[in-house]
């Protein structure tokens, strides 16, 4: 099985948030593909624990820069690199790894069901009731992961980062593929990094820490499961408030999802073809 994991590492954010957890975490076998600008706030020294390579991209080229920040640079090195990888992981240079697992995590699903497409960290599903999130249903994408023979099938078709982001989930979708989230949003990995963001408060509600922790432990990950499982099972609502205004107050449940194998909404029935889904009272589906 062979697996690329493409970073965008255009920014400085790359040492104070990716490096870092990057270098304290362990994973499966991967060749490292850092996409660069002109090698700015590159560390002197990078190391792929994994044993795997590691190839330097620049993303300027005679002094004009690939358009469409990282989602560009995604299209133009998945492109590159197609025919030599099994599975890619995508991944901006703001992202925090949480968790030793996280590339199998997100990689393994895609082994076990043959339509699905992609997985990501966060998953948005929207429009169906008041409380969801106020953004169009769409794969928050800071970190995803996805086969090379769904990426193939895309159109890889967006104007800017932002859409690029915003059209990915409906673009495997229009390819006959479905999508599931993967880890508890805060548990994996994520690039929540303005002051009490939700992501934020909900690790220091169960945690007692931010984001800057090192990483979480399987008997932590165990509680957050368990947890969320019980309110899914019970029925219960917990809020969390955000000053951010398009954020405010949450339900942990319905406004927040942050529990695993949450199946991006729009692609629930080619999931029940696939594979075995729990649907709780609140309108939520699992793969289990």
């Amino acid at each position: 099985m062979n697996i690329a994991l493409i970073l965008v590492a255009s920014t400085n954010k790359q040492n104070i948030c990716f490096w870092p957890s990057y270098n304290n975490i362990s994973s499966i076998k991967h060749d490292l593909i850092v996409v660069h600008r002109n090698n700015q706030f590159l560390p002197k020294n990078i190391e792929n624990k994994s044993g795997g390579n590691i190839y330097l991209e620049n993303k300027v080229f005679n002094d004009k820069e690939l358009q469409h920040k990282a989602f560009g640079a995604y299209r133009y090195y998945f492109e590159k690199y197609k025919n030599k990888y099994d599975f890619f992981a995508f991944v901006s240079d703001d992202v925090i790894i949480k968790s030793d697992n996280w590339l199998t995590k997100g990689i393994s699903p895609l082994v076990k069901y043959d339509k699905l497409g992609w997985t990501s960290t966060q998953i948005f599903n929207s429009g169906k009731n008041s409380y969801k999130y106020p953004h169009a249903s769409h794969s928050r994408s800071p970190a995803w992961f996805a086969k090379q023979s769904s990426l193939i099938k895309i159109n890889w078709k967006f104007d800017s980062d932002h859409l690029g982001e915003m059209s990915l989930a409906n673009q495997f979708l229009d390819a006959g593929f479905f999508g599931i989230q993967v880890g508890n949003k805060i548990n994996l990995a994520y690039d929540a990094l303005e002051e009490n963001h939700i992501s934020q408060l909900l690790e220091l509600k169960y945690f007692d820490q931010t984001h800057l922790r090192k990483k979480f432990t399987l008997d932590e990950n165990e509680k957050l499961n368990n947890t969320f499982q019980r309110y899914l099972d019970n029925n219960d609502d917990i809020y969390l408030t955000s000053p951010i205004k398009h954020i405010g107050k949450r339900n942990i449940i319905t406004g927040i999802e942050p529990f695993d194998n949450l199946i991006f909404d729009k692609s629930v029935n080619i999931a029940k073809e696939n594979c075995e889904i729990k649907t709780f009272k609140k309108d939520i589906n699992v793969i289990i």
